[in-house]
């Protein structure tokens, strides 16, 4: 019988040694806590059944204590185990030291019991065949062992209990075996136990553990594990997966291949017939893999794809079907379509943006050199209007009937686009631009928006394309630069580009470059032109200002005036001349002629730029001039339109001595209402528009310049004629009550020192 059960535990003991063999060729902690288990499995396993069937009561006496000293190191090692595997519980150094020396202790007693029997003793069992030793008499430290084991095993089957609680159902097979095993074992040991039973029945099941642990812990977690996740991780990604057989039949598709090929498991065939395009389109019989971007339409829904095509082969590297691996790009491409659009084109109107439209005119300039272009610009007038007088809605309204008027002009070789606010430019090849057309759509714009408040009206400028490697911004530029030819004209809306408008814009901009230096090195100087009596006699002067260029030599006013207003710069040129005619009345204050005056002109920007009457009196009072004898000139339309207090200034003037004169008195719309709602000191009367006027109605014309100096003799104003050139109007005037003149039959504007020796 004992040879009998030798045997049996050397077959039990073959399974454990292949499973130690197996797990020391992983490099793992937890494979090297395997095998020290099984390591102290086997001497457990074998010490019980030497101490049983050993025939002697010494040596059984070695084995027993060999046998649950094993026992506590194995279990030791299996709490280890689980807390490597589970990670339920950290590893606590002091713990594991801890448990090894209860353990060295307890195997210590156990073996000095093999002397001094103080633990427990070993009594012989008979049976009809054969006889048994089997432990008797335990002690009080005999059941110390049995404390601390069973508190081993409490630890192990608490933590794998705790891990199995906390994980998914599709985790728990790689637990749940192990602990119903564990548990098996502890029971049994516990009945083999209670009931003196010298064979432990619980060593079967160690192969059973041994066995179970290696496969669930080394082979099942990292292996079948990982086969199901994978193929829940290929069933669920958003790439489309298929695979086909050696015959290129459909013999898996993933769920998101299924949605997008609306297709089931049970009828792959037509996904197969959908992919077959695909493939025969590449060379896949000389490739092991390919990738291309593809697109398809699958129930009326247009695909794009990212294609990888990949051929498998078996561990003999047979081939054996290949798979495609769809990365749908359908949102991405629209994402990105749309992007582009917004990139290229005015999300109000559709039209290309500015930069898009410039891309694409040079595109079409260079891709049709035999054809001639118009490059044309449109501007609606005072734009900013619609949206302050019917809101931004209307203004929108208004961009997108125009955008549309504009396309409807243009044939499919033309080229538009919004390239402003409310400017938008066309290219369009010039024999198919008809005006009338262009026009018509104005016109048309006009009467569709046209009210009480605002009447709409769009400036057109057209430019003849001669340099197709012109920059399209500055072919841009110059249509606009005919608009600005325009002006305020209403009766026009289409102007026409040309070297002398661009050449005038040239000097514009030289003039303007030059102002500084201009300033700074006095080029500018002041003239004088008389302002006298009927009989010649000087009362005083009006300070005109010329430009003595270094390079252009003089330049009159008239080219330079309304360039310096237009860009801001003709505040700081009053500014200049307003000085030079203060030293010089200082001069002659300081030399005794208090009794002249000198006028100077008040430009309407100066009240936007400055503070034109802390100017002026500053000057005087730096000077220390008689305020009377300096004459402030504004004009008519200055006082009528300005938005800077103009009427209260006049005021604050006139009670600091100073006396106004309005200038060009009559050139305006609202003369006697201006005369109404100010007080002035003088008028000046042009008499320039006599030489427009037909003969027939000359005499109605001085009539009007007779009931005029009549007015201001009633509301006690002076009266200055300016522009007098002839003997006769002297003398008409005189007779009307005119008492001052200013003109060319007394004097042109002269430099201020022929002015001296001419009149001081």
């Amino acid at each position: 019988m004992d040879k009998l059960y030798m045997i049996l535990l050397c077959l039990m003991i073959v399974p454990i040694l292949i499973c130690i063999k197996y797990s020391r060729k992983i490099k793992s902690d937890v494979a090297s806590s395997i095998v020290k288990c099984l390591i102290f499995a086997i001497v457990t396993i074998l010490s019980n059944g030497l101490s049983a069937f050993s025939g002697n009561e010494t040596f059984s006496y070695i084995m027993e204590a060999l046998y649950r000293f094993s026992f506590d190191l194995m279990l030791i090692y299996v709490l280890q185990y689980s807390q490597q595997y589970t990670r339920v519980f950290h590893e606590v150094s002091p713990f594991k030291k801890g448990c090894f020396i209860i353990a060295y202790l307890d195997g210590i007693l156990l073996f000095l019991n093999i002397i001094f029997h103080n633990v427990f003793t070993i009594e012989t069992v008979r049976f009809p065949n054969f006889d048994m030793y089997h432990v008797a008499d335990k002690s009080i430290i005999f059941y110390f062992h049995y404390v601390f084991a069973y508190g081993l095993v409490f630890c192990i089957i608490a933590s794998f209990i705790i891990k199995i609680i906390q994980i998914p159902d599709f985790y728990r097979k790689k637990y749940l075996p192990i602990l119903v095993l564990i548990c098996v074992i502890t029971v049994s040991k516990f009945i083999c136990g209670i009931s003196e039973f010298p064979i432990d029945v619980s060593l079967p099941f160690f192969v059973c553990a041994a066995i179970l642990i290696c496969y669930l812990t080394l082979y099942r977690s990292s292996r079948e594990l990982v086969d199901k996740t994978l193929s829940i991780v290929v069933n669920e990604m958003n790439n489309a997966v298929i695979c086909f057989d050696i015959n290129n039949e459909c013999v898996y598709a993933n769920e998101r291949a299924l949605k997008i090929f609306n297709s089931s498991l049970d009828s792959l065939s037509g996904i197969s017939e959908d992919v077959q395009g695909w493939i025969k389109e590449h060379d896949t019989n000389n490739s092991a893999s390919l990738e291309w971007s593809g697109q398809t339409i699958i129930d009326n829904k247009t695909y794009y794809f990212d294609i990888e095509y990949r051929k498998l082969f078996d561990k003999k590297n047979e081939y054996i079907g290949f798979f495609l691996n769809l990365i749908d790009n359908t949102e991405k491409h629209i994402a990105f379509e749309k992007e582009k659009y917004l990139a290229t084109h005015d999300t109000l109107t559709g039209l290309y943006n500015k930069n898009y439209f410039a891309q694409k005119t040079s595109e079409i300039l260079n891709e049709n050199p035999d054809k001639e272009w118009l490059l044309i610009c449109s501007n609606i007038k005072d734009f900013k209007l619609v949206n302050d007088l019917f809101g931004l809605e209307k203004g929108n309204e208004v961009l997108k009937m125009e955008a549309d008027l504009l396309k409807a002009q243009c044939g499919e070789g033309s080229v538009y686009g919004r390239t402003g606010g409310d400017k938008f430019s066309i290219c369009i090849p010039k024999e198919e631009f008809k005006e009338q057309d262009f026009m018509d759509a104005i016109q048309t714009m006009g009467h569709a928006f046209n009210n009480d408040l605002y009447h709409l009206h769009i400036y057109v400028g057209v430019y003849e394309i001669t340099d197709r490697n012109e920059d399209v911004s500055i072919m841009c530029d110059k249509a606009n630069l005919a608009i600005k030819t325009l002006g305020e004209n209403y009766d026009k809306s289409i102007a026409y580009y040309s070297d002398t408008i661009f050449h005038d814009t040239v000097a514009e901009k030289q003039l303007v470059g030059d102002f500084d230096k201009a300033l700074a090195e006095k080029q500018f100087c002041m003239y004088l032109q008389p302002q006298v009596t009927s009989e010649g006699k000087l009362l005083g002067a009006e300070a005109l200002v010329r430009w003595q260029h270094p390079k252009r030599g003089l330049i009159f006013p008239g080219d330079f005036i309304e360039v310096f207003e237009k860009t801001g710069l003709i505040y700081r040129l009053d500014r200049f001349v307003w000085e030079l005619a203060v030293q010089k009345l200082a001069q002659w204050q300081k030399a005794g002629r208090d009794d002249l005056y000198i006028s100077v002109n008040i430009s309407t920007k100066d009240f936007y730029y400055m503070d034109v009457y802390e100017t002026i009196t500053s000057l005087v009072e730096t000077y220390k001039i008689i305020p009377s004898t300096l004459k402030l000139e504004i004009t008519e339309t200055a006082i009528m339109t300005g938005t800077a207090g103009e009427l209260e200034m006049i005021e604050r003037f006139r009670k600091s001595g100073f006396q106004v004169e309005i200038d060009d008195f009559g050139s305006g719309y609202s003369s006697f209402n201006t005369l109404k709602d100010m007080d002035v000191d003088v008028l000046k009367i042009d008499m320039g528009f006599l030489r427009t006027t037909r003969p027939e109605r000359l005499e109605r014309s001085m009539s009007i310049i007779n009931t005029i100096i009549s007015l201001t003799k009633t509301l006690g104003l002076s009266v200055i004629t300016e522009g007098v050139e002839t003997k006769e109007q002297i003398d008409k005037l005189t007779q009307m009550g005119c008492g001052i003149y200013q003109g060319y039959y007394f004097s042109k504007p002269i430099p201020v020192g022929q002015f001296e020796d001419t009149y001081l």
